[in-house]
């Protein structure tokens, strides 16, 4: 059976797996810790993160450079070498099923990040059934994170969202082009985002949360699935 866009991207979001390395260590002594690194991925302030079964918090980073973090329930300062990132949350549809699956987390902070696909998608099937082509299709996907749109300015809202949400696309770019589903033949163009609105206007959120980040624009083609386990023998 023919696989679904919304099935391949959901399976390229499962595969957005960062390992944030601890360069070093420090403690604060104020009950903070500053985890150095050379990638900090999409990691903003108020994230938690879950170190070999602790929590903490993220108070503060310098992208690419550290974070600042403080240790919920106790935790001590982190002594392995290296965790994973959570992977983010998938969400697909048109806005009003988009905004009704937000609207029933009540603790926003369980839904962040997130990358949102947006529906109607534009698939244009390939009848010529010699081509190994399936379709191309064009689609806008969100890259979301939360956002103090009461109090930030534009540049914080670059330098907290947009900045560590665009490693995020980065890597889902990367992703897109080992997938042995889609051709080289891949074109994209990144908008950041202060607001996230349907017609990229930013005057006002579509989502009851605050929310900054990129939007990713892609045509892209798409392949036939040959693996044995796609088949359709109907």
């Amino acid at each position: 059976m023919r696989k679904q866009t919304v099935d391949i991207i959901e399976d390229l979001v499962s595969q957005l797996i960062a390992t944030f390395t601890i360069n070093n260590a420090v403690d604060n002594g104020n009950g903070t810790f500053t985890l150095f690194s050379d990638c900090t991925w999409w990691l903003s302030i108020k994230d938690t993160i879950d170190i070999s079964g602790s929590k903490y918090e993220v108070e503060s980073f310098i992208i690419n450079v550290s974070i600042t973090i403080r240790p919920l329930n106790g935790a001590l300062i982190p002594v392995v070498p290296t965790f994973l990132l959570t992977v983010p949350k998938y969400i697909h549809g048109t806005l009003k099923m988009a905004q009704n699956e937000i609207d029933a987390i009540n603790n926003k902070t369980e839904l962040v990040p997130f990358v949102y696909l947006y529906e109607v998608i534009k698939d244009r099937k390939n009848t010529d059934s010699e081509s190994m082509i399936d379709r191309n299709t064009e689609l806008r996907i969100f890259f979301l994170n939360s956002a103090n749109t009461s109090d930030w300015l534009t540049d914080d809202h670059y330098e907290n969202v947009i900045y560590p949400m665009q490693q995020m696309v980065d890597l889902f770019i990367k992703q897109i082009e080992k997938n042995k589903l889609f051709t080289d033949n891949l074109d994209y163009e990144c908008l950041p985002l202060l607001n996230i609105s349907e017609e990229g206007r930013q005057e006002n959120s579509v989502f009851d949360c605050n929310l900054s980040g990129v939007e990713l624009r892609l045509s892209a083609e798409i392949r036939h699935d040959l693996s044995c386990e796609n088949k359709c023998k109907c």
